[in-house]
């Protein structure tokens, strides 16, 4: 992460702790009327004192508005950031503990996409509130996700604070969409291992984010032309990319297994590290994917110049 970003992200925390100290937190009546993702409508009478969030996403985001106090329960899979290792857990995104989850008598139950409808049921069916968020496959998606939590969780001008910040940073990157920084280069060819091996080769196609974040970065991704995240070796061998990006604990055996040391950029170490929450999950740390992988493809330009 480059000392420009890490100084962005410390100013942009204390501006919304700031927003947090403004929030108004007694209102008279109906607190908050919104349509979910499942275009229900949802009344809360007052502002959320006992949440549980079932999405890693929403409950990063959550702890970006300094509402993590109101979390009494998050899913297996919520492991970022590092505080919410002691948290309570209510079980995995397609095996909640409804029992658990009813048990903690939360005043709303956030999901994201991944849980099944009729889980869903089975809670609201317990009388909890359940309010879907679901984000979209691309960073805007989760501004708009932001802007909700912060009016959830009584905290609108903290999430305006993030919101006003990361798309900042998304107007910059969206000049290096198809090579806009790069005058005089094509896009140097990137390929995310999403999955490798006997089980088959897998990687991001042209829908995901994972596309959206290394377009971003001013490369293309080789998946770019694919509707599902399978790759034939045929094609990746054909495709042959400038730099290849994997998940930190992958690397050591990937550049060591047959046939993929045939390829010329594990052959001239142009294969990197990054952190699976930063990519695979879609939440704010896409941004520092982003920077990550758009500071190697410069790296490379400027050894080809």
């Amino acid at each position: 992460m480059t000392n420009r970003l890490l100084k962005a992200l410390v100013y942009f925390y204390f501006i919304s702790l700031c927003g947090a100290c403004l929030s108004s937190k007694d209102k008279a009546g109906t607190f908050l009327c919104l349509t979910d993702s499942y275009q229900r409508e949802i009344k809360l009478d007052k502002a959320p004192e006992k949440i549980i969030s079932l999405s890693p996403g929403i409950t990063e985001m959550i702890f970006l508005l300094h509402a993590e106090d109101k979390l009494i329960g998050i899913s297996d899979y919520c492991n970022f950031p590092e505080e919410t290792e002691n948290m309570r857990k209510v079980g995995g995104l397609q095996n909640i503990n409804i029992e658990t989850i009813i048990s903690l008598q939360p005043d709303v139950v956030l999901i994201g996409s991944i849980i099944p409808k009729k889980e869903v049921e089975k809670l609201e069916k317990s009388g909890l509130t359940v309010i879907a968020l679901k984000q979209e496959e691309n960073l805007e998606g989760v501004l708009k996700v932001m802007e909700t939590l912060g009016k959830i969780v009584d905290n609108p001008q903290g999430a305006d604070s993030i919101v006003q910040f990361y798309s900042a940073q998304l107007e910059r990157f969206k000049k290096n969409t198809d090579g806009a920084i790069y005058t005089g280069h094509q896009n140097p060819t990137v390929y995310y291992v999403v999955g490798f091996g006997a089980a088959g080769d897998f990687t991001a196609p042209a829908n995901s984010h994972i596309n959206e974040i290394i377009r971003y970065a001013g490369g293309r991704n080789i998946g770019d032309t694919l509707s599902t995240w399978n790759i034939s070796r045929e094609y990746l061998f054909t495709q042959n990319p400038d730099l290849i990006f994997i998940r930190t604990e992958e690397l050591p055996h990937f550049v060591k297994t047959y046939p993929y040391n045939l390829l010329d950029a594990v052959k001239e170490n142009r294969v990197y590290p990054i952190k699976s929450g930063w990519i695979d999950l879609i939440s704010p740390r896409n941004f520092l994917a982003i920077e990550e992988i758009g500071e190697k493809i410069q790296v490379l330009l400027s050894e080809k110049n």
